[in-house]
C-alpha cells in the first residue's frame, strides 16, 4: 500500500501547475541557449566564475544580459577592468584578440589564465601589448614569459620578488620595451642580475615604491 501511495503521489506531483511551470522554464532555457549558440555561429558558451571580471567584460561588450560565447569574447581588443574586485581571471583566455588590458587595483594572485593567451599551440599569438597589474596580490609572474608581443608592463604595488620570467620573455624574442616593478620586494638576484640583463636588451626598467 505504501508503494502504491508513493507512486500515486509522484504521478500527482507531475500534474501540479508548479511542476509544469518548472519543466516549461527548463525547456525554454535549453531552447534559448541553443538559439543563442546557433546565432553566434555555433560558438561555445563561456562561463566567467568571477563576478567582477564578468561585469567588466559585459560592460565592454555592452551586453548586460544573455549568455557569453567565445565569439563575444574574441571581439574584445581593449578591456578596462580597474577596481572590479577581481580575484579569478579564468575565462579571460578566450579574449584572443586582446591587445590592451588594465587590471589595476584588484585582488588577483594567479596569472595562469593569461598564459593561455600566448601558448604556441594557439591558432595565433596573443596580440597583448599593454598590461597593467598594479595594486594586486601577485607573487609569481611566470605565466607572462610567453606573451612575446607584450611591450608595456606595470607590476607596481605587488609582492613580486622574482622577475626572471621577463628575462625568459625577451630571450625568446619578446618585444618588451618598458616595465615598472616594486623596488621594495625584489630579490637581490632580480636587482643585480635580471634588471641589468633586461636593460641590455633595451628594456627600460623603472623601480617604484608604494606611498606609505
Amino acid at each position: 500500500m505504501k508503494l502504491n501511495h508513493v507512486r500515486c503521489y509522484g504521478a500527482a506531483l507531475h500534474k501540479t501547475p508548479l511542476y509544469g511551470a518548472a519543466l516549461y522554464q527548463t525547456r525554454l532555457l535549453v531552447l534559448l541557449a541553443c538559439v543563442i549558440v546557433f546565432a553566434e555561429g555555433c560558438s561555445r558558451l563561456v562561463f566567467l566564475p568571477d563576478e567582477g571580471l564578468e561585469t567588466a567584460v559585459r560592460a565592454t561588450l555592452s551586453k548586460p544580459l544573455g549568455f557569453l560565447t567565445e565569439a563575444n569574447l574574441a571581439k574584445i581588443t581593449e578591456l578596462d577592468a580597474r577596481n572590479y574586485s577581481i580575484r579569478n581571471l579564468s575565462g579571460i583566455e578566450y579574449c584572443k584578440n586582446l591587445s590592451w588590458l588594465d587590471l589595476d587595483t584588484n585582488q588577483i594572485s594567479n596569472l595562469k589564465p593569461l598564459e593561455e593567451l600566448g601558448r604556441p599551440e594557439s591558432p595565433f599569438d596573443s596580440p597583448l601589448v599593454y598590461l597593467n597589474l598594479d595594486s594586486n596580490e601577485i607573487t609569481d609572474i611566470t605565466p607572462l614569459s610567453g606573451l612575446l608581443n607584450l611591450k608595456e608592463l606595470s607590476l607596481f604595488d605587488n609582492q613580486v620578488a622574482d622577475i626572471s620570467a621577463l628575462v625568459t620573455n625577451v630571450e625568446a624574442g619578446g618585444t618588451l620595451e618598458s616595465v615598472i616593478v616594486d623596488g621594495t620586494t625584489l630579490s637581490a638576484e632580480a636587482i643585480n642580475i635580471d634588471i641589468p640583463l633586461l636593460e641590455s636588451y633595451g628594456v627600460n626598467v623603472s623601480l617604484a615604491e608604494p606611498a606609505r
